[in-house]
C-alpha cells in the first residue's frame, strides 16, 4: 500500500512538471489556426516549388534567337516572378530592362521598376531621384496608378522610419495625398480603390469606417484564396491592433501568414507581427520559432530593409527563448533528482521489508535476493545519475576542457590570420567560439548537436563558424578539419 502510494507520488509530481512550462500556450479558438501556421512553415519549400519551376521555364525561353522586344518582355516576367521572392534577381532583371529599354513608355517603365526595387533596399533618396527621372517626359497614363502607389509607399516608409514628429507628420500628409490620388485613378468598388479607401480611413483613425469597407469588397468579392487574401488580412490585423482588440489582430495576422506562406511569397510583415504578439502574449516558444522563419526568409529574399525590421526584435525573442529552455533545463534537472529521491526511498522501504519478512532459516536466500535488488537499483541510479552529469556539467566545461587541453586556444591562434584576436571576457576562460570549436575538437560536429550542448540558438552556432573560417589562415574550407587535428 505504502509503495502504491509512492509510484503515484511519482507519477503525479513528473506530470506537474511536464506540463507546467508549456501551460500558457493555448490560444483559444485560433490554437487550431496557428498550427495550421506551424505546419505550413514547415512545409514552406513546397509551396516554394511552383514558383521556382516558373523562373526556371522563364530561363528556358531565353534563346539567342529572341529579338529585342521578346527578350525584353520575358525580363519583365522574371522581374515580377521574382517580386516578393528573390529582391537581388528582381534588381538583376529591372536593370536589364532598363538597359535595354527603347520606346518611351517602356524606358518610363524600367525607371519606376527600378526606383521600386532600390525602395525595397532602404534607398529612398535614389528611388526619388529615378521616379523623379522618368518624369523627364510626360507620364504615360498607363502608369499613373503605378506611380502613384510607389509614392504612396514611398513616404509611408519614410514616416514609418522618421526621426521626428514634424518630419513624421510631414510625411504622413504627403502620404494621404498619394492615396486620395490612387483612389481617383482606380474605380470605385475595384480591389486597390477599396483597400487604399481602408488604408486611408485607418490612418484617419476611423477603423469602424474601414472594416466596413473591408467587409463590403468581401462580400462583393471572392478574397479567400486570391492573391488580396494575405494584404486585406494584415490590414484587418493592423486596424484591430490599433482598436486594442489582441485576440482579432491575432487571428488576422496568423490568416495572413498562412496566406503569405502559400503564395510563396518571401516579403512579408505579417508573421514577423504576429511573433511580436505572441511574445507579447507569453508564447514566447512560438513567437521565436516565426521570428527565426521571418529572419530566414528575409535574408533568402535578400530583402534588406525587412532583415533590419527583423533583427530589431528578434535579439529580445532570442533571449527570452533561451531563457525558456534554461527553465526546462532546471524543470528536467528537478524532475530527475525528485526520481532519485522517490527511487531512494522505494529501494530502502523494499530493504527494510525484505529484511523483516525474511527468517534466519532462509537467510542466504534474503541475502541473495537483497543483492539483486541492490544490483538493479544501482544500474537504474547509473542510468539516471549520467544523465544528470551530462545535463549538468555543461556548467565547468571550460575548465575541464582546459584542464585536459591547455594549449588549445594559442593552437587555434596558431591557425588564424595574424590580425585576428580571440577575446575572452575577464570572468570567462572560453568565448562562444571557443566553445563551438572545442566541441568540433572533440569530434561533435554538428551544428545542432553543438547548439543543444551549449544551449546556443542555431543560428548563433552558423554565424561563429562562419566568422571563424572567415578568420582562418590559408585554406578556409579545411578549417575545421585543422581544429580537429590539433
Amino acid at each position: 500500500m505504502v509503495i502504491q502510494r509512492l509510484y503515484v507520488f511519482a507519477f503525479v509530481l513528473s506530470t506537474i512538471l511536464l506540463v507546467l512550462p508549456a501551460c500558457n500556450k493555448h490560444h483559444g479558438p485560433d490554437e487550431a489556426l496557428l498550427r495550421e501556421l506551424d505546419q505550413c512553415i514547415k512545409e514552406r519549400a513546397t509551396y516554394y516549388a511552383p514558383r521556382e519551376h516558373q523562373v526556371d521555364s522563364l530561363h528556358a525561353l531565353l534563346q539567342d534567337s529572341l529579338s529585342h522586344i521578346e527578350r525584353f518582355e520575358i525580363y519583365g516576367r522574371l522581374l515580377e516572378t521574382y517580386r516578393s521572392y528573390n529582391l537581388d534577381s528582381q534588381l538583376y532583371y529591372t536593370e536589364k530592362r532598363l538597359d535595354m529599354a527603347q520606346t518611351p513608355l517602356g524606358k518610363q517603365m524600367s525607371l519606376l521598376n527600378y526606383a521600386e526595387v532600390l525602395m525595397r533596399n532602404g534607398m529612398y533618396h535614389e528611388t526619388l531621384v529615378y521616379m523623379d527621372s522618368a518624369l523627364l517626359v510626360p507620364l504615360d497614363p498607363v502608369l499613373e496608378p503605378y506611380y502613384n502607389h510607389l509614392r504612396r509607399t514611398l513616404f509611408g516608409l519614410m514616416e514609418d522610419f522618421a526621426a521626428t514628429h514634424r518630419e513624421r507628420e510631414r510625411y504622413y500628409r504627403i502620404t494621404q495625398q498619394y492615396r486620395e490620388e490612387m483612389m481617383a485613378v482606380h474605380p470605385v468598388g475595384s480591389f486597390l480603390h477599396e483597400l487604399v479607401r481602408a488604408d486611408y480611413l485607418y490612418k484617419e483613425q476611423l477603423y469602424d469606417s474601414a472594416l466596413h469597407v473591408l467587409a463590403a469588397y468581401e462580400q462583393a468579392n471572392r478574397v479567400e484564396g486570391q492573391y488580396e487574401e494575405p494584404v486585406f488580412a494584415f490590414t484587418r490585423a493592423q486596424i484591430y491592433r490599433a482598436m486594442g482588440n489582441k485576440s482579432q489582430a491575432l487571428h488576422y495576422l496568423t490568416l495572413a501568414s498562412i496566406a503569405d506562406l502559400r503564395n510563396s511569397i518571401r516579403e512579408y510583415i505579417a508573421l514577423r507581427e504576429l511573433a511580436v504578439l505572441l511574445y507579447e502574449e507569453g508564447d514566447v516558444e512560438r513567437a521565436y520559432n516565426y521570428m527565426e522563419c521571418a529572419a530566414q526568409d528575409a535574408m533568402s529574399s535578400c530583402e534588406r530593409v525587412r532583415s533590419i525590421e527583423t533583427s530589431t526584435a528578434y535579439p529580445v525573442i532570442e533571449e527570452a527563448f533561451m531563457q525558456l529552455v534554461h527553465r526546462r533545463h532546471y524543470w528536467m534537472i528537478a524532475m530527475i533528482v525528485s526520481a532519485l529521491v522517490i527511487l531512494g526511498l522505494v529501494t530502502t522501504f523494499l530493504l527494510y521489508v525484505n529484511r523483516k519478512r525474511r527468517q534466519l532459516a532462509v537467510l542466504n536466500n534474503s541475502l541473495a535476493q537483497r543483492n539483486e535488488d541492490l544490483r538493479r537499483s544501482n544500474r537504474i541510479k547509473s542510468v539516471y545519475v549520467r544523465r544528470f552529469m551530462k545535463m549538468t556539467s555543461i556548467q565547468d566545461f571550460d575548465d575541464a576542457f582546459l584542464e585536459l587541453f591547455p594549449d588549445f586556444v594559442a593552437q587555434v591562434q596558431s591557425l588564424l590570420v595574424p590580425e585576428a584576436e580571440l577575446r575572452i571576457k575577464p570572468k570567462e576562460r572560453l568565448n562562444t567560439d571557443l566553445r563551438v570549436l572545442a566541441l568540433i575538437y572533440l569530434g561533435i560536429t554538428d551544428s545542432r548537436q553543438i547548439a543543444d550542448f551549449l544551449r546556443y540558438s542555431l543560428p548563433t552556432i552558423y554565424n561563429s563558424r562562419t566568422r571563424m573560417r572567415n578568420l582562418a589562415k590559408g585554406d578556409r574550407e579545411h578549417f575545421e578539419e585543422k581544429v580537429a587535428s590539433l
